[in-house]
């Protein structure tokens, strides 16, 4: 028998988990995950159903997931509705896309008008192809200076173009957009619009206390993925203080998803567990500190980074540019070869061109402060700078300096909560395969 697939197969996952001990990945929708978060991805409770029947119909149907049932129901629910500060929140999205897809389904009607952020001005590239297929007609908000929204002109547009829906999307971003001054139009020109901001971008910081909450700043309903800012599973959520408005989520939601998948159920909860009990504001503080030390050291170094003239960031993302004369793209399979996981896009806003879209979340989660950005900048610089040097070593040193999460439980701390020694095991084991070689 032919044992080639496996052979790659293996070689490729081998491959990647070396390179990934000894690299720093600085990918703004990537983090990565506590080892006890990781573990039921690896436990039977993967390749279980839930489906709450009892609530639905009284008895049960399926009885695979029982028990990690109950941790959706007591623990993760719970927590995300105290952490999102809302009423009602949905976990059934199964990534960022699928819960873009459920909020416009549920909260605009086929035909009807929906605003959303500009690819120019950040906005998500599949934004616009998703309101199509779901018969949704699209007005790009307008943006002033690239970062903001131009009020006096989207006051205008509410006066003649009312929407049923304001999709706040950005994905691109170094100052999250505020939905209260758009809220204030709405309320005065088109009270009968909703506003949904999608925080897949900065689920960490804002449930994490660094970032406004949008519900409080007149978002109707917010959410997104939970994998970015938000060290957790591939999965996503919504959550609203209307009960109106949870009612047609939760419609479409159970039209939108079946399976929702109980092992990332089960880490998500157990990353906000983690979020609240152990440090999680901290985190969510450390990431925009980071950020704009990072941004501060490059622009010191003579590079150039956006939005020097306010800040550079307020949020997790930092926007450079190599230096003059060095192709980007060969900066770009340089970095990946010494061991830097970047972003290379064209066209960032107010950036012509070729730039790097990096963030500091996966770093911060690994312990990175200060003097780990001051290192990273150099690095960066050196490869920004199209110098042939070396560095792999040093990016190497750096990434064993952070070799395992932080802000999350240790192997230790779970045997302490009476887990079975299987467990422990393996979560020692997720450990040491994660840390840096």
């Amino acid at each position: 028998m032919d044992d080639t697939s496996a052979r790659i197969l293996v070689r490729a996952l081998g491959d990647h988990q070396t390179r990934a001990r000894r690299s720093l990945n600085l990918t703004p929708s990537e983090n990565t995950m506590s080892p006890l978060a990781r573990l039921p991805l690896a436990l039977d409770v993967y390749s279980r159903y839930f489906f709450d029947h009892m609530r639905l119909f009284g008895s049960w149907s399926f009885y695979g997931g029982l028990e990690p049932g109950r941790i959706e129901l007591e623990v993760l629910a719970p927590l995300l509705r105290e952490a999102a500060q809302a009423s009602y929140v949905d976990i059934r999205p199964i990534s960022g896309l699928n819960c873009m897809t459920v909020a416009m389904a549920a909260l605009c009607p086929p035909g009807g008008t929906m605003y959303t952020v500009p690819v120019a001005g950040g906005g998500h590239m599949s934004t616009v192809a998703v309101a199509a297929r779901l018969g949704i007609r699209t007005v790009p908000l307008p943006m002033r200076d690239h970062h903001d929204l131009d009020l006096d002109r989207m006051e205008g547009l509410l006066r003649s173009d009312p929407p049923d829906l304001i999709y706040v999307d950005q994905s691109t971003q170094l100052f999250p957009l505020d939905p209260k001054p758009v809220r204030d139009l709405v309320d005065r020109l088109a009270p009968a619009a909703l506003i949904h901001y999608d925080s897949s971008h900065t689920n960490g910081l804002i449930l994490g206390g660094a970032l406004a909450n949008p519900l409080e700043r007149g978002a109707h309903t917010f959410g997104g993925s939970t994998h970015k800012t938000l060290p957790g599973p591939h999965k996503g959520f919504l959550a609203t203080n209307d009960p109106r408005l949870a009612e047609r989520i939760d419609g479409i939601a159970g039209d939108f998803v079946s399976h929702h998948h109980l092992g990332e159920v089960v880490s998500l909860a157990v990353t906000l567990v983690e979020l609240r009990q152990c440090g999680g504001a901290e985190y969510a503080r450390a990431v925009l500190d980071n950020a704009r030390t990072l941004a501060q050291d490059l622009h010191r170094r003579g590079l150039e980074v956006a939005a020097s003239d306010r800040a550079f960031t307020d949020c997790h993302q930092v926007w450079v540019r190599a230096r003059r004369g060095t192709d980007p793209d060969r900066a770009a399979d340089r970095m990946f070869e010494q061991g830097l996981m970047v972003n290379k896009l064209s066209g960032l806003p107010g950036l012509d061109g070729t730039a790097f879209r990096l963030s500091v979340a996966e770093a911060t989660r690994l312990g990175a402060g200060a003097a780990e950005m001051s290192t990273l900048a150099g690095a960066l610089d050196t490869l920004l700078s199209g110098d042939p040097r070396d560095i792999a070593e040093e990016v190497a040193a750096l990434r064993s300096a952070l070799s395992t999460p932080r802000y999350c439980y240790g192997a230790a701390e779970v045997a302490a909560m009476g887990a079975p020694r299987e467990m422990v095991d393996l979560m020692q084991a997720i450990e040491t395969a994660n840390a840096a070689g």
